[in-house]
């Protein structure tokens, strides 16, 4: 059993075996993460998975009996979090708390005539010697997103904010290792959170004026130690900062693109710019992204086929498009045999992904060249200018 404050406990489940969580790869499983709050009056915040329903009440049955539970918060009705409210209401008669938009979502998913009362006519509950506030937080990372917090324990309940999807046998920032935590907390941003920055922005100028001792999110460890950590963190990627990062990912069907990639490589890197190196058949799309974000140049490499972008090239843009980076700058390069087509195209995809283009020619025809290597190593060096004196 863990406990936050005393009376406040964790009530979740560890998914160990979890690897794929809506396209993004989550290499070290997940937690779902519910929260039980034992006062004159009993309160349980989010649920877990459907079918991780027994676990979850396994452990709230060492606690209370669920039956004397007098609500039921819904933070976010995502099915990782809303997936066992149906369950639970089979079980236990109580009130269901959700946003206004929580409140449609919940009966979309699970019956038009499901109880639901909104925040608009509840947006405090007191308990007895704790009171929940629920604060709106549209489109962090749903429209109908909410935390809950507790002033009397200083304690942020975030929802999909400040989370990690990482599975471990412990539950607090202080128990697990620092560099992994913080890699899991930004990897979650890029890939979930990074599209809403401004969404998020007005949340974080929000909580300025909260004063918050520990943050427990949805997913991941719970920030008891160093919540302040997280909240800096979280601004800088709103702000969209930087580091002195080139990120060159690529694929290749007969090695002349990925000649180019390692001449592109060589010259960001003798003038003193960190490089992370994808391969598009080895690396996954959410893994290169999470080196983008903070990263201050994307090089993208295809060959061309059937005059058009590699397969797995064409997936990697249209996923980074998606999740909308900042502060980019860029270059295509590319080889193609016949006819091109695929740096054209991935121009094109860079633009509309806005990042600023910067002028090298690097589409070659069948085999580069020794010369034409050094042409790409000499970008690769007026890149690390660019970058640099940013």
């Amino acid at each position: 059993m863990t406990e936050l404050r005393e009376g406040i406990h964790w009530v979740g489940v560890v998914d160990w075996n979890v690897r794929n969580f809506h396209g993004y790869i989550t290499h070290r499983g997940t937690t779902y993460t519910a929260y039980l709050i034992v006062d004159d009056e009993i309160a349980l915040v989010d649920t877990v998975k459907d079918y991780f329903f027994p676990e979850m009440m396994s452990r709230i049955q060492e606690i209370v009996n669920p039956s004397d539970i007098d609500y039921l918060v819904s933070n976010h009705t995502e099915p990782d979090h809303s997936g066992a409210i149906t369950k639970f209401l089979d079980q236990v008669d109580t009130e269901l708390i959700a946003s206004e938009m929580g409140v449609r979502n919940l009966r979309s998913y699970y019956g038009e005539n499901l109880e639901v009362t909104s925040i608009k006519e509840k947006p405090t509950l007191s308990l007895g010697k704790r009171t929940l506030n629920f604060v709106p937080v549209p489109m962090v990372h749903w429209p109908d997103s909410m935390v809950t917090y507790i002033p009397e324990e200083k304690l942020l309940l975030s929802n999909d904010a400040f989370g990690q999807h990482l599975a471990s046998s412990w539950r607090f920032d202080d128990e697990v290792d620092e560099a992994v935590l913080m890699q899991e907390a930004a990897t979650y941003y890029a890939n979930i959170v990074m599209p809403l920055w401004m969404s998020v922005g007005r949340a974080l100028k929000a909580l300025g004026g909260v004063d918050v001792e520990m943050i427990a999110p949805s997913h991941g460890v719970i920030w008891r130690s160093d919540p302040d950590k997280i909240l800096e963190a979280y601004k800088r990627w709103v702000e969209g900062e930087t580091l002195e990062r080139a990120v060159v990912v690529y694929d290749t069907m007969w090695g002349s693109t990925e000649m180019v990639a390692r001449a592109l490589v060589e010259g960001l890197a003798d003038e003193g710019v960190e490089v992370r190196v994808h391969r598009l058949r080895d690396s996954h799309n959410s893994d290169v992204v999470a080196d983008l974000m903070e990263a201050r140049a994307v090089l993208v490499g295809s060959p061309t086929l059937n005059n058009g972008l590699f397969p797995s090239v064409a997936s990697f843009l249209t996923y980074m498009k998606g999740l909308k980076p900042r502060n980019k700058i860029g270059a295509f390069f590319g080889s193609y045999g016949w006819g091109g087509g695929a740096t054209r195209a991935g121009e094109a995809e860079l633009i509309s992904a806005g990042i600023e283009l910067i002028e090298c020619k690097l589409d070659y025809k069948f085999r580069p060249t020794v010369a034409e290597l050094e042409e790409a190593r000499e970008c690769g060096k007026r890149i690390a200018a660019r970058i640099k004196s940013n």
